[in-house]
C-alpha cells in the first residue's frame, strides 16, 4: 500500500486520539482547552482528507475504511473523556444514542460485507449535518472555560449534541432503511 496525503491525513486523525487524552487529563483538566484545539486539528484533518482524495484522486479502498473509523474513534474517545466532567442526563443520553448507532453501522457493514453485498452505506447529507452538530457539540464541551461572553459554551455543546442524537437517530434509520432487505438475507 501506497500512502498518499489523504491517508495521511486521516491517519494524523487517529495519532492526535492520544494527544487529545493526554491534554484532557494532565495535571488535573489544567491543559484542557489543548485537548479542544487538538480536537479541531483533528476536524480540519477529516475535511481536508475528503477534500484531497476527491479533488487530487486520492481516494483510495484503504483511505475509504480507514476514514470512518478515525472519526468513530475521534467521537467515541472523547465522548467517554467528557462523561468524566459533564454531570447530565442529556449528555448521557445523546451520548448513548450516538455510540449506539455507531457500533450498530459497523454491524451493519459487516454483515453486508459477509454477504458481499452491492448496496452502498455512503454518507448522504444528513449524515454530514448531524456530524458536523456532533463535532462542534464536543469542540464546545472540550473547553474547559465555559463562557464565552454571556454564552454558556456547555450549555450550547449539549443541545447540539441532543440535536446530533435526533439526526443520529434519523440517519440511522436511513441506513437501515437502504440495507434492510440485504441484512436480513
Amino acid at each position: 500500500m501506497k500512502l498518499n496525503v489523504a491517508t495521511i491525513l486521516t491517519i494524523s486523525r487517529i495519532v492526535f486520539i492520544p494527544l487529545i487524552v493526554f491534554f484532557f487529563i494532565l495535571d488535573d483538566g489544567k491543559y484542557r482547552d489543548i485537548s479542544a484545539y487538538i480536537f479541531l486539528l483533528a476536524l480540519i484533518t477529516d475535511y481536508l482528507d475528503g477534500f484531497v482524495a476527491r479533488n487530487f484522486n486520492q481516494t483510495t479502498a484503504f483511505g475509504a475504511f480507514l476514514d470512518p473509523i478515525a472519526d468513530k474513534l475521534l467521537v467515541v474517545i472523547t465522548i467517554f473523556l467528557l462523561a468524566r466532567s459533564l454531570d447530565s442526563i442529556i449528555f448521557i443520553l445523546s451520548s448513548l444514542i450516538i455510540i449506539s448507532r455507531e457500533f450498530l453501522v459497523i454491524a451493519i457493514r459487516q454483515r453486508l460485507a459477509e454477504l458481499k453485498s452491492n448496496v452502498p452505506l455512503k454518507v448522504n447529507n444528513l449524515g454530514k449535518i448531524k456530524t458536523g452538530f456532533q463535532m462542534l457539540a464536543l469542540f464546545s464541551l472540550l473547553h474547559s472555560n465555559t463562557a464565552l461572553g454571556a454564552i454558556d459554551l456547555h450549555i450550547i455543546g449539549i443541545l447540539l449534541l441532543f440535536i446530533a442524537a435526533v439526526l443520529t437517530v434519523i440517519s440511522f434509520i436511513y441506513y437501515v432503511r437502504n440495507a434492510w432487505d440485504d441484512i436480513l438475507s
